[in-house]
């Protein structure tokens, strides 16, 4: 399987590496793999445009840009399944004794804490893809976060190590490189497997926040919409990302 080259291009500040990414497709058709990467972002933004904390020069900020023509657009989500399966397989690479977990649509989970988070915007044009930015948020050596940010964890935090951000940046691409590369091959079966065995809460009786009540449920999968789809008190209930609310 040939995977496609990655070229990075590094910034030491930027509004947000998807603002610029998205700015540079405007004026050029970069190479499919270009990654941009920031020491420090001004304005970064996580879902529903939430502020992305981070401390400059500490993390990995980037933003992939991809052309997933092959890809119908009724199927988007599984773009955003194979990069984190690609952050999943990294993330092991460096911890192998850790539970690492997506919690649905787009965090990235060790143990009870959050390391990282991802942010696709996608541009259509007709009945395709026109590209497709990738943004990716990675806590690496930060130590101390906002006392308002829910359970955030680094890697430093976990191990007690120091890592290179260069290194740990091209492991990263590459990782998330090697699962679009099966979503080229029609590998979606595969893909979709694998998102499920690490889907936080799958099959498990927890309590979530739905249409503004405390319910009961297990998350039984996702479906082609990339909806989520629960179990509850015998019925099926399919959510959008700004209908449920996990309890933890």
């Amino acid at each position: 399987m040939k995977q496609a080259s990655i070229n990075i291009i590094h910034l030491q500040e930027v509004p947000s590496t998807n603002s610029y990414a998205k700015k540079l497709l405007s004026g050029e058709r970069p190479t499919e793999g270009t990654v941009i990467v920031a020491d420090h972002q001004t304005s970064g933004k996580g879902q529903d445009g939430n502020s992305w904390e981070s401390e400059a020069g500490k993390n990995i900020l980037m933003t992939l840009i991809l052309y997933p023509s092959f890809i119908e657009i009724s199927s988007q989500f599984r773009i955003s399944m194979a990069v984190a399966l690609g952050i999943i397989g990294f993330l092991k690479e460096i911890l192998p004794d850790q539970r690492v977990l997506i919690k649905w649509p787009n965090d990235i989970y060790v143990g009870k804490g959050k390391i990282g988070g991802i942010l696709i915007n996608n541009e259509i044009m007709g009945d395709h893809f026109e590209h497709v930015i990738a943004g990716i948020g990675l806590n690496v050596n930060q130590l101390a976060f906002s006392s308002d940010i829910p359970n955030p964890v680094s890697l430093k935090t976990i191990s007690g190590q120091e890592y290179s951000l260069k290194d740990m940046t091209l492991r990263l691409c590459d990782c998330v490189m090697k699962r679009y590369e099966q979503l080229k091959q029609e590998s979606f079966s595969r893909i979709e497997t694998d998102y499920l065995k690490c889907l936080l809460g799958l099959n498990e009786w927890r309590e979530y926040i739905y249409q503004g009540k405390t319910i009961t449920a297990r998350i039984t999968g996702v479906n082609e919409f990339g909806r989520l789809i629960l179990e509850t008190d015998g019925a099926v209930i399919e959510c959008d990302m700004k209908e449920i609310v996990y309890l933890f």
